[in-house]
């Protein structure tokens, strides 16, 4: 079994071929869109329509793309997405990225490692302090 990443409200399967399939919502205008992600946790690289136009900063709300609720953590002020990842030991990990575009921060939580990557990443840290899931 690979890696998948999984909705934790539906348990859905988010990972589609190579790609993490996600639905994205701009709070500033209301445009939706569908979001593609890396399964690399780390890796920024998102594909995205032509015509969903986001600008740097802009803040979106994100969807799962089968039940339809949003996955902004609570546990973040909304500040964050959550989703879960099994991977091949079948060993689960929360994960947490930013909704805002253009801010490269994930972080990959077990039950007793808080890992982050990107840029941004010490700005969300706070919520991770003493976290295990």
């Amino acid at each position: 079994m690979k890696t998948d990443f999984i909705c934790p409200k539906c348990n859905g399967h988010l990972l589609v071929g190579e790609k993490i399939i996600l639905v994205a919502v701009s709070r500033k205008e209301k445009k939706t869109g569908i979001i593609l992600l890396s399964p690399e946790v780390g890796n920024h690289a998102r594909i995205i329509h032509p015509t969903f136009i986001l600008e740097k900063g802009e803040e979106t709300d994100i969807f799962c793309p089968i039940c339809h609720c949003n996955l902004m953590s609570s546990d973040t002020d909304g500040q964050l997405v959550k989703i879960f990842m099994v991977d091949d030991k079948d060993d689960k990990y929360e994960i947490y990225f930013s909704g805002v575009f253009g801010e490269y921060c994930t972080y990959k939580i077990s039950e007793n490692k808080v890992e982050q990557f990107g840029d941004s990443a010490e700005k969300y840290y706070k919520y991770f302090i003493g976290r295990k899931i």
